[in-house]
């Protein structure tokens, strides 16, 4: 029988894992919408929905998306399922920021890094070192109390440029989707780390 100290890294890291799936739909959605026979939804509504629902990656189907569409072309393809594995990773090394913000919390540096490993079980990659950051470092800036470094989309042009095919061309397509990630992922990332902290002052170790 487990303990409410052994739930919590699963709940951590659940929150995690729903937020890295939803930014990664939100992805697709902004594809989707660039496409030029697809019906008018307002880049807004995919912001604010997702925003609003971080942990429920299936928020965009009442927006009436698809994810499973041959219009998501390369976005719907077993490689640019890597990107969310990417994602799962970038947000799971910055734990110990948003436990450095939770002061009154008795979760401990263990529990942290049990919450790393359960999101590393779920898939982790960091293809050719692209997210420059690491577990490691992130806990020794966060112990010595260090600035966190900005959450942008460097990693993400990088794997466009790197690994993309068609998605990798200049064309207005591409161009938004870069466009709407610049504004998402500073977004996600800020809206993550508030409910982390939330949570971390609700719930401690035993």
């Amino acid at each position: 029988m487990f303990s409410l100290a052994d739930e919590i890294p699963q709940r951590f890291a659940d929150i995690i894992d729903n937020a890295a799936e939803s930014l990664f739909a939100a992805l697709q959605c902004c594809y989707l919408i660039s496409d030029e026979d697809f019906y008018n939804v307002n880049v807004k509504d995919v912001f604010k929905v997702g925003l609003s629902n971080i942990t429920d990656p299936d928020c965009f189907s009442y927006l009436g998306f698809d994810l499973k569409s041959e219009k998501l072309g390369e976005l719907g393809g077993e490689k640019f399922r890597e990107v969310l594995e990417i994602i799962r990773y970038s947000f799971a090394i910055r734990l110990p920021f948003a436990r450095r913000e939770a002061p009154e919390s008795y979760i401990k540096d263990n529990q942290i890094k049990q919450m790393y490993d359960i999101l590393e079980e779920y898939g982790f990659a960091n293809p050719d070192g692209i997210v420059v950051e690491s577990f490691k470092s992130v806990s020794w800036l966060a112990r010595t109390k260090k600035p966190e470094p900005q959450f942008d989309t460097e990693w993400f042009r990088s794997w466009i440029y790197t690994y993309g095919r068609d998605v990798a061309a200049i064309n207005n397509r591409n161009m938004f989707l870069l466009g709407c990630a610049d504004a998402l992922f500073p977004l996600y990332y800020s809206a993550l780390k508030e409910k982390l902290v939330a949570e971390f002052n609700k719930y401690g170790s035993i």
